[in-house]
């Protein structure tokens, strides 16, 4: 837990504003156009995040961003 919140220190500005949109319930599609960028861009970033992170699906994703939000640490993901 404590080593996916470092890792997400690594992260890009750009990676975290499509993970920050992923925490508000945005797929992919809705991600692209709320950041005014092309779907092929938010897959770049989504291979990025992955592996940063060491995920290897949203759905694993997204369990991660439940799981820091339910502990009240969703801001350390997101800032």
């Amino acid at each position: 837990f404590d080593e996916f919140a470092h890792n997400a220190g690594t992260l890009t500005a750009s990676e975290k504003n499509i993970l920050r949109h992923y925490a508000d319930g945005l797929d992919v599609q809705e991600a692209a156009e709320k950041a005014y960028i092309s779907i092929h861009t938010v897959r770049k970033h989504n291979a990025n995040i992955y592996q940063k992170l060491n995920v290897n699906s949203r759905d694993e994703l997204m369990l991660y961003i439940d799981l820091f939000r339910r502990c009240g640490r969703l801001n350390e993901l997101l800032s």
